[in-house]
């Protein structure tokens, strides 16, 4: 049995490569078995899953971000193997979630000792995603960060969580909200001016920003987060609670619960899942109980 590591060399602009290089080197100290390919092109993580034989492998580890980390698990639930992960991107939110150390020992070292828990893994149309699923003002921010020249010199210079909330503010002030119907276990509810609505396995996204603060990945639900009704400055002030989870009790905040959710827009929304753009028409939510393996 072998440790597969898929490694997205780019990550964090390079900071995937260096990560490996110390991930190399702590694997060969320890005399660890492990086989290892580099992805060179957004979805090639995804393609490497389709050739593993699960039966081989003591874990597919991902030396990357939570990009990568999507790709990965689209290809690995309701597998036997597990998903180890070695924090490598700009942002990390599933490794902060999940409690994953940042540092490359502390990873492996956690990876090696072999914990291994079954978490839920939410579905929206044919795709999995393991953290948050952001829709309309959020989905058009992660559109931005991730084309954006700012992420890839903040990621230089250990940053690159900033990369996103600094396109907050350039996506402020052009995008228009609009009306959204939102059905949690069949129960329907209709809002005015939706800036954004977020739909959670688990409580970050963007970098830290903790907007389902009582998430959990192994409760069976999904927590939404919908903000309406606010005005872009006000939208500003509140911004910041997000970081501690504090933005719940404002007036303009709705948080839900539920084991399948609807979203209806009135025109297309923009939607990401784990910071990566998701093209989707059906925007119906739901979850598949304690379906995939980490370490």
């Amino acid at each position: 049995m072998v440790y597969y590591f898929i490694v997205n060399k780019t990550a964090g602009n390079g900071k995937g490569l260096r990560v490996w290089e110390t991930m190399e080197t702590l694997l060969k100290n320890r005399v660890v078995s492990y086989n290892v390919s580099f992805t060179e092109h957004t979805g090639h993580a995804g393609e490497l899953m389709e050739q593993i034989d699960e039966n081989r492998l003591t874990a597919v580890v991902v030396v990357g971000g939570d990009g990568t980390i999507h790709e990965v698990v689209n290809g690995l639930v309701g597998k036997k193997v597990a998903l180890g992960i070695v924090p490598a991107g700009s942002g990390n939110d599933l490794a902060r979630s999940l409690g994953v150390p940042f540092d490359s020992i502390g990873a492996l070292d956690r990876i090696l000792a072999g914990g291994v828990r079954s978490i839920d893994v939410p579905k929206v149309g044919e795709e999995y995603f393991i953290s948050i699923a952001g829709l309309g003002f959020d989905g058009k921010v992660a559109q931005v960060t991730n084309k954006s020249r700012m992420k890839r010199f903040l990621n230089k210079v250990g940053l690159g969580g900033l990369s996103y909330v600094i396109n907050i503010f350039n996506v402020l002030f052009t995008y228009k909200p609009l009306k959204v119907a939102i059905t949690v276990d069949g129960e329907m509810n209709e809002y005015e001016d939706v800036w954004l609505v977020a739909v959670a396995n688990l409580p970050y996204y963007g970098g830290g920003i903790m907007i389902c603060p009582d998430a959990r990945a192994d409760d069976g639900l999904l927590d939404v987060c919908v903000v309406s009704g606010i005005g872009r400055w006000e939208l500003l002030l509140v911004f910041p609670l997000a970081f501690k989870g504090k933005h719940v009790n404002h007036r303009h905040v709705t948080m839900l619960r539920g084991l399948s959710v609807q979203v209806t827009p009135e025109n297309p929304l923009i939607m990401q899942c784990d910071g990566e753009i998701v093209e989707s028409r059906e925007m119906d939510f739901r979850i598949e109980m304690k379906s995939l393996k980490v370490l």
